[in-house]
């Protein structure tokens, strides 16, 4: 345990384990047989205009965490153009934002076509580096047909979940973590909403899983490990039922929120990390008044861009700009409503109870690798049950996506396969990964069932 442990925060998270483990067995068996599944929509909308995201409140207040609320068939596509020849849909269900508070989000199932296999499919929960603070740029609208791509990296990156997981005859559920209302960078509600996700795919007979038996891995790279990390923190307190085998995170982000904030000030990506402040508000609102209170004029026209902009483009504005002296009163960091929502939303708090993957470029230009190496030291001395650490020199953020993903694959797949992960703590510092047979491998791997999946071709049927 770490020192720091807000009595809020510590008896909001003991209420919710209480209730989780009282309600395991009902939600996991949930039965939703007798929910209609919903055509696809005639006509893709952002969430912001479908109805199909906004349940009634007492609905979504009286379900258990994961409980399935609503579903429909999608027609998925890459780039919402290259339709994708998978079986998918789109899941609404009930999850708790960083308050407790019972809230709804959508999680996008995608599976192999064909018949289940016997003991099931296995789960992979793959979380998008959305890193927006707007709805339309959230996962479940980027890959429908129809969707307008203006979030193209996002919708870039579901080819990765695709190839890996449904290549190999997985079940990917993609959920929209940030919740309704796009809260960018917000650890706990990205955590809590990723294992709500689970619970509810696992729910779902379509999907082809067991239930609570199935293996279930996680991974995330960048904005993508600001859940999948804290739900390794969490998942025994807050989803203990569920069979979570291993979980990869690369270009850790929420290390240090503090060290980020300040390493990014007045450099090229100013522009993304002043989208977190806007998102962190969506979720806090202390921090949403005092930023209200804080900024200045031009600050504000700032903040209230990203509202609007998904992260290709909201971090494309403003770079090089100095937010630090927009906030009035000195450094923003210093704020008492500042301090206490990077507190909660940063990693450290527990110790992680399942095995983890961590790989992150020595010289990452935007998330800095020392605090990255301090929490791996923390984890392992305080006996996590296995911790595997790459540093990799020759590589940045934006290259470290693909030197580190052929590894971080097989690393997921051992896992799934049943594999167990080597015990303790292992940390390797390689000159590059490019040089590692591995990664030879894994592109041949990869690369042409990703090419496969574009040209609409069925993939993972037979595995």
């Amino acid at each position: 345990m770490r020192p720091f442990r807000a009595t809020r925060l510590a008896a909001a998270v003991t209420a919710v384990g209480i209730l989780v483990s009282m309600s395991a067995q009902l939600t996991a068996a949930a039965d939703t047989s007798d929910l209609r599944i919903e055509p696809v929509p005639g006509l893709t909308l952002p969430p912001e205009l479908d109805e199909f995201y906004a349940p009634p409140a007492g609905i979504v207040a009286a379900a258990a965490p994961g409980q399935v609320l609503r579903v429909r068939a999608i027609a998925p596509a890459f780039f919402g153009i290259a339709h994708l020849n998978v079986d998918a849909w789109q899941l609404l269900y009930r999850t708790t934002n960083s308050f407790g508070e019972a809230i709804a989000t959508v999680t996008t199932v995608l599976k192999p076509r064909g018949a289940r296999p016997d003991g099931g499919r296995k789960l992979l929960s793959y979380q998008i580096a959305e890193d927006s603070a707007a709805q339309y740029c959230a996962p479940s609208y980027v890959i429908q047909a129809g969707a307008i791509p203006a979030d193209y990296v996002n919708a870039a990156e579901v080819l990765i979940p695709i190839a890996a997981g449904i290549g190999q005859g997985w079940t990917v559920s993609l959920p929209d973590y940030e919740g309704p209302n796009s809260a960018y960078a917000a650890s706990r509600i990205g955590a809590q909403a990723t294992l709500d996700g689970i619970r509810a795919v696992q729910s779902f007979e379509p999907a082809q899983l067991s239930g609570v038996d199935t293996p279930t891995a996680l991974w995330g790279y960048s904005g993508g490990t600001v859940p999948s990390s804290f739900a390794a923190e969490i998942a025994q307190d807050y989803a203990p039922e569920l069979d979570i085998v291993g979980i990869a995170a690369g270009g850790v982000a929420a290390a240090d929120w503090a060290g980020v904030v300040r390493h990014n000030n007045r450099g090229l990506y100013t522009g993304l990390v002043l989208g977190a402040f806007v998102g962190l508000a969506n979720e806090y609102p202390e921090l949403r008044q005092a930023l209200r209170e804080n900024m200045d004029p031009l600050g504000q026209l700032l903040l209230g861009s990203k509202l609007v902009l998904c992260h290709p483009m909201g971090t494309g504005v403003v770079p090089f700009y100095d937010y630090f002296s927009s906030f009035r009163g000195g450094d923003p960091l210093a704020h008492p409503a500042v301090q206490r929502v990077i507190a909660d939303n940063s990693l450290g708090q527990r110790t992680p109870s399942v095995p983890v993957y961590i790989y992150h470029a020595q010289n990452d230009e935007i998330l800095p690798a020392a605090p990255v190496d301090r929490l791996v030291d923390e984890y392992c001395a305080e006996g996590a049950p296995s911790v595997t650490y790459v540093r990799e020199f020759l590589a940045e953020h934006i290259s470290g996506v693909l030197t580190h993903l052929p590894a971080a694959f097989h690393w997921l797949r051992d896992r799934l396969n049943g594999i167990p992960a080597q015990p303790g703590c292992t940390i390797t510092s390689p000159t590059t990964a490019a040089t590692d047979p591995e990664f030879t491998q894994g592109l041949n791997e990869l690369l042409p069932t990703a090419v496969q999946a574009i040209v609409g071709q069925a993939i993972g049927a037979n595995r």
